[in-house]
């Protein structure tokens, strides 16, 4: 048997979350981060284990914890906050930022692009989507 990844389990719990809200009436709102950085982050963080494939569609991003904390306390006093938020306040779409996380993971980490990281172009997530994913844009 399989055994399910970290952001799949992520995912079904939520799912489950929103099954029993709407089975009780409660209204709900999760919060979706990104990768949360912080002095504490560290190259074993289960997000980074998809990083390169996240990178390769497009979709690596990462948030400062301060910036993700007044996201939540902005979501719990305002009284029509409603749904899903993706919650992230960079990405990471250029082989310079790849290398700017490296280094913050690994100070030893090299600090010019693999040949790899140079052909890989910049996408960017349509509101099409976004809106497959579950997410509505404004």
């Amino acid at each position: 048997m399989a055994r399910a990844s970290q952001p799949d389990l992520v995912t079904l719990s939520e799912k489950t979350a929103w099954a029993l809200a709407m089975d009780r009436g409660v209204d709900m709102v999760s919060v979706n981060a990104g990768l949360v950085v912080d002095p504490m982050l560290s190259a074993d963080n289960p997000y980074l284990k998809g990083a390169v494939e996240m990178y390769d569609d497009g979709v690596l991003v990462t948030v400062a914890i301060d910036f993700l904390a007044d996201a939540h306390i902005a979501v719990y006093e305002s009284p029509s906050a409603y749904g899903r938020y993706l919650c992230f306040d960079r990405s990471i779409c250029r082989p310079e930022d790849t290398i700017k996380l490296a280094q913050m993971l690994s100070p030893t980490a090299a600090s010019n692009p693999s040949p790899r990281l140079k052909r890989i172009q910049n996408k960017k997530l349509s509101k099409r989507e976004a809106h497959g994913l579950g997410v509505e844009c404004l």
